[in-house]
């Protein structure tokens, strides 16, 4: 008995919160990421077939500053082509990468005192290569960022003339803001909601 050692607390609330369809994103978005995708692909195979009324939601827990944006393109399209349904819970930071994210949620719920924010980000270790390689990777960039400011103006209520002007920016939002913009649907009043 004296050798018994019991699990580590976070890995006891993983597993519980597995169990009940809930992933706290409360990382940076880099490749641990994928394997949530992975979990949500598994929660709709297991689906197959159960009226999309009848299925149990997917809740995404976020305080999150952000990352990685490949991951994030590949996070919103798992998100948006999910059968099953996906609620976004604003559990304190939703930032750069993660606000995005939130945003391909079916159902997005802010807590009271959370923050978002929305900019073009920056690139980790700028472009190295060749001045074709560079000339191409800044077309690249400049390619999905142009994509996602339109991803933000089709999926919130923010007008693309206010994208225009905040984007290059760092945009704060409080959740008052954000369900005014559209990018939350509410503020949390019922904690049974989230449970």
């Amino acid at each position: 008995i004296e050798n018994m050692q019991l699990p580590a607390p976070e890995l006891l609330n993983y597993y519980d919160n597995i169990q009940n369809r809930i992933l706290w994103l409360d990382s940076t978005v880099d490749e641990m990421w994928l394997e949530y995708e992975k979990q949500i692909l598994a929660w709709n195979r297991e689906d197959k077939g159960v009226p999309i009324k009848k299925r149990k939601p997917i809740k995404l827990m976020f305080y999150s500053y952000g990352g990685d944006l490949g991951i994030n393109h590949s996070f919103i399209d798992v998100i948006q082509h999910s059968k099953t349904p996906v609620w976004g819970v604003n559990m304190g930071q939703a930032c750069s990468a993660a606000c995005f994210i939130f945003i391909a949620c079916n159902r997005r719920i802010a807590m009271p005192r959370s923050t978002f924010l929305i900019h073009q980000g920056g690139v980790d270790g700028g472009f190295s290569g060749t001045y074709e390689q560079v000339v191409a990777a800044i077309f690249e960039y400049q390619r999905e960022i142009e994509e996602l400011s339109n991803y933000i103006v089709q999926n919130t209520k923010i007008t693309k003339e206010e994208m225009d002007d905040k984007f290059n920016s760092e945009w704060y939002l409080t959740a008052e803001e954000a369900v005014k913009y559209g990018v939350a649907d509410e503020i949390l009043s019922d904690i049974d909601l989230v449970l």
